[in-house]
């Protein structure tokens, strides 16, 4: 059963569709679910990103979050905060156990596709994707692969789709998952003329869409010492090395924003404005990646994710925690973050959000622009039956 057949017809509810999917893709197999199933331990470790998979990001319509609720296991779930609202609310995919994490990427304003990581008996990634910020879900045929343990294993642009999978291929499509085909087979692009200085040793961490659609960006390290390579891919001209205005380590790559930490400590790297691949360009955008200010930092990143214009957020240890609002600007220091915090976020009127997990609860925290304190303005309760998968 190849995965043409395997589409579903748009009549059938989101959740029946869902469990639909699961189950034909049970009964069948390919090259890029063999490879993965067959793929070591360590190539999946080797595809695992520095940072949680924990994130939030924006659009211009909307503000997303991913989040682990509760623990042991851990209940992934989807929450969103639309326009300048200033609400979340949860809207997490249903029909399919979370419990492996969800990767999450936005395809327009009101986008979202979120891709399953394995978990239960699943050896495979279900797809799901919203055009209505959350308020419905419609199932895509599941990607017959695992994706790789990383918030940028998977990334969408319109109905184009690209993977990271566990065993460090890169697939892609071009009909929302309806067939997919292998961009870079496992050590592709460490055996290619681009990755010519890195002894061979590229490990993929990561994938995004660049400029134009039609591009594709892998983010790896090079050589043993775990220097941050850039590839990209357009069809005609196969894999190249991008030019980047700082080394160091590669810790995000997402729609149009790169987080490295060198010698002098995080810079975040935008792609014109950071603006989103789906984002019309101007002659004024800049060409090329642009760097912010240096934070300079001490201990590892423990989460970071997107902001509104293409800023960004971190999570340091001792709740420290930072933001920059796009090229060419300094990182800003926030107040210590609240108890508990797991992932920033857009909040309304430049306001910053602060999510904080505590079993089933969700506890926001609101920093308004030039405020020192935290502010208390959101509790939800999340409704997990324990003993189940979602």
């Amino acid at each position: 059963m190849n995965r043409a057949d395997r589409v579903l017809t748009k009549a059938v509810t989101f959740t029946g569709a869902l469990t639909a999917a699961v189950v034909l893709a049970a009964c069948g197999s390919s090259a890029s679910s063999s490879a993965s199933s067959a793929s070591s331990s360590a190539a999946a470790s080797a595809s695992s990103a520095a940072v949680s998979m924990a994130t939030s990001l924006s659009t211009p319509a909307d503000s997303w979050a991913v989040l682990p609720m509760a623990a042991n296991p851990a209940f992934w779930q989807v929450f969103v905060r639309s326009g300048n609202s200033a609400s979340w609310k949860l809207v997490t995919p249903p029909g399919v156990a979370a419990n492996g994490g969800l990767v999450v990427s936005p395809g327009g304003e009101s986008s979202l596709t979120v891709a399953f990581r394995p978990s239960q008996d699943l050896l495979f990634s279900p797809l799901a994707a919203t055009a209505n910020g959350g308020a419905s879900w419609s199932a895509g045929p599941p990607l017959d692969a695992a994706v790789a343990a990383s918030p940028d294993a998977f990334a969408a642009s319109g109905t184009s789709l690209v993977a990271l999978l566990t065993n460090g291929a890169v697939e892609t499509s071009a009909n929302a998952g309806t067939t997919w085909s292998v961009l870079a087979r496992p050590g592709a692009i460490a055996a290619s003329a681009a990755a010519k200085g890195c002894a061979g040793d590229v490990r993929v961490t990561s994938v995004s869409f660049g400029t134009s659609g039609a591009q594709v960006l892998a983010g790896a390290t090079c050589g043993t010492g775990g220097t941050t390579a850039l590839f990209s891919y357009s069809p005609g001209t196969g894999w190249q090395r991008e030019s980047l205005p700082v080394s160091g380590q590669l810790l995000r790559l997402t729609s149009g924003t790169a987080l490295v930490e060198g010698k002098a400590g995080l810079t975040a790297l935008s792609d014109g404005f950071g603006w989103y691949a789906y984002a019309p360009k101007t002659p004024t955008t800049p060409a090329g990646w642009n760097a912010s200010g240096a934070l300079p930092v001490s201990g590892p990143v423990i989460a970071s994710g997107t902001l509104a214009l293409g800023g960004a957020w971190v999570l340091l240890p001792g709740a420290r925690a930072a933001t920059v609002s796009g090229p060419g600007q300094q990182w800003t220091l926030l107040p210590p973050a609240p108890a508990k915090t797991v992932v920033l976020a857009a909040g309304p009127d430049g306001a910053t959000d602060a999510l904080a997990v505590s079993g089933a609860t969700l506890t926001v925290w609101q920093l308004a622009p030039k405020a020192t304190v935290w502010s208390k303005v959101q509790t939800v309760n999340v409704p997990i039956q324990y003993g189940s998968s979602s």
